[in-house]
């Protein structure tokens, strides 16, 4: 009975991962990226020149806020939403002044956006229309649209989503079986035979892989699968059971910033003594964005939303518009409880965006891991079919498998790389919004042309070692790109301001190198017995 179970248990282990294995490796992937997208990616992204972004001083914030306060109708100050230049929205300061009910023009919500340049306070962009529309026209990076198709593969709601929360419940689904179908490999937790073959390298990296990194796997199976399927799946089914359908009502009573009664008497809200009080209470926390309401009203609220710090999910801090303190609370108000506590910490264990940059690091090489672990259980599969003289896999159908596994998972490595010198000659030759309309296309043309290429009747081996030339060169070439579109480039990289960006521009080249190695390490090993049989029978 035991023997039976496990039996299934493997079978089901199997097929989970050869069905969803492709996928899966691309969003494990995307992700270990996405880590780094917020603010990282994004503020290198933005690095056109010696500037980056930079704290606005709490009374430059207010005098700015009353400045262009004056340029917009009255109703509009009744919901100002003030994002700092931080990288985690965006990399200017932007003052948003929302008029929820629309105006003349417009039945739904409307905008007035002021885009602000954090270093000379210069407006860089304004904007009237839909709030929709301003938000999804918002300028994009190379860093944020890696981000974006990780969260939902860019095929929006609710199918990118139910994907990507499908993908998280089979990666839980296969690391639960893998551990008790493996349960002898306890014994064997410090066993990498990397001297020996291909196919026993593999079987050692993929278990050590899922054994090693099986309590992060899970956590990011189970927070991958609620933040994909709350919206589209969750959300419904709790305003159905608790609100009679009514998904508007469940929304209203988990929001935290309720509106506003006008009282219509005067009284100037004092957004820079409240930004001053955010710093006091935690200096190591990062002011994301505040949000006021009913601006110089004698009701007025502002809504600070934090992020890091003493805290491990964000915060949000209420004030009274003349600098009070009221309370802190979480995104979901004044609702208590685990439950929502478990809720506010599935974003920041997702991410790693709970306690620096160092763990940041690890959740981005865990997260490799992780990508690692289906895309290993894929090959070991396909050699194991492969084997022997009654295999059921010839060695065509192997070399034709193994291309789709480069096409499909290299084809996202190669793409993602070519984001970022993209990335770069767009800085110097496009600019602001503009850039958006590229990012898609060189993304996934560049995917697909690679797809396309490895669907022709070439070694994959060769083809590996290209796909790792081209990716190994995209990464060398951000450096070079940089010091020719970029005037003065290597005068500033050693500035204290351009740490960050500097930092960054040196692991793409230390991985650039890396890559190079594993081309030169490819080219050494030995074709195994399959390329061999293969190569017989070409001949």
């Amino acid at each position: 009975m035991k023997s039976l179970t496990i039996k299934k248990l493997f079978q089901m282990h199997s097929w989970v991962g050869i069905l969803t294995g492709i996928l899966l490796f691309i969003v494990a992937f995307t992700g270990a990226l996405a880590v780094f997208a917020r603010p990282e990616l994004i503020i290198w992204s933005n690095a056109t020149n010696s500037e980056v972004p930079q704290d606005v001083a709490p009374q430059q914030v207010e005098r700015l806020v009353n400045q262009y306060s004056e340029r917009v109708p009255e109703a509009f100050t009744e919901n100002i939403h003030i994002y700092m230049a931080t990288g985690h929205n965006t990399t200017e300061l932007t003052l948003v002044f929302e008029s929820h009910h629309g105006d003349d023009n417009y039945d739904v919500p409307v905008v007035y956006a002021f885009e602000i340049n954090s270093n000379t306070l210069v407006l860089e962009r304004d904007f009237y229309g839909v709030s929709k529309e301003y938000y999804q026209g918002r300028k994009d990076t190379a860093g944020a649209f890696i981000s974006h198709f990780h969260a939902d593969l860019h095929l929006g709601r609710p199918v990118g989503l139910i994907l990507t929360g499908f993908m998280g419940l089979t990666l839980m689904i296969s690391v639960i079986t893998g551990l008790y179908i493996h349960r002898d490999m306890f014994k064997q937790l410090f066993t990498f035979r990397r001297k020996k073959s291909f196919s026993i390298v593999t079987s050692d990296a993929h278990k050590l892989f899922g054994l090693w990194g099986s309590i992060f796997h899970l956590v990011i199976g189970f927070t991958g699968a609620f933040l994909g399927l709350a919206t589209v799946i969750l959300l419904p089914a709790a305003a159905y059971v608790s609100f009679n359908g009514d998904q508007d009502k469940l929304v209203e009573t988990f929001t935290a910033m309720p509106e506003p009664v006008i009282s219509q008497q005067y009284q100037p809200t004092e957004i820079a003594n409240i930004m001053t009080s955010i710093t006091q209470r935690d200096d190591k926390a990062t002011l994301l964005d505040l949000t006021v309401m009913a601006f110089n009203d004698e009701n007025a609220k502002v809504y600070a939303r934090m992020m890091g710090g003493e805290n491990f999910a964000s915060e949000l801090l209420e004030y009274q518009g003349n600098g009070d303190f009221s309370k802190s609370m979480t995104s979901f108000g004044d609702i208590g409880g685990w439950a929502i506590i478990i809720i506010e910490w599935l974003f920041p264990l997702h991410f790693g965006n709970f306690a620096g940059v160092f763990v940041k690091i690890l959740w981005g090489l865990l997260g490799l891991t992780t990508a690692l672990i289906p895309l290993s259980g894929v090959m070991m599969w396909l050699a194991k079919r492969s084997r022997g003289n009654n295999s059921d896999l010839s060695v065509v159908a192997y070399q034709r498998w193994n291309r789709l596994i480069i096409g499909s998972c290299g084809g996202i490595v190669l793409a993602c790389a070519v984001m970022f010198p993209a990335q770069v000659i767009l800085n110097a030759s496009v600019h602001g919004v503009a850039q958006n309309t590229w990012f898609a296309p060189l993304f996934f043309g560049s995917w697909l042309a690679w797809l396309v290429l490895c669907l022709l009747p070439i070694n994959y081996r060769s083809l590996l070692r290209v796909n790792l030339v081209i990716v190994a060169l995209a990464l060398l070439a951000i450096v070079p790109l940089k010091v020719f579109t970029i005037d003065g480039y290597l005068g500033f990289v050693f500035a204290e301001h351009y740490r960050l960006v500097a930092s960054i521009d040196l692991v793409f080249l230390l991985l650039g190198g890396l890559g190079c190695y594993a081309v030169t390490k490819l080219n050494k090993q030995p074709s195994g017995a399959i390329e061999q049989q293969l190569n017989e029978e070409i001949a």
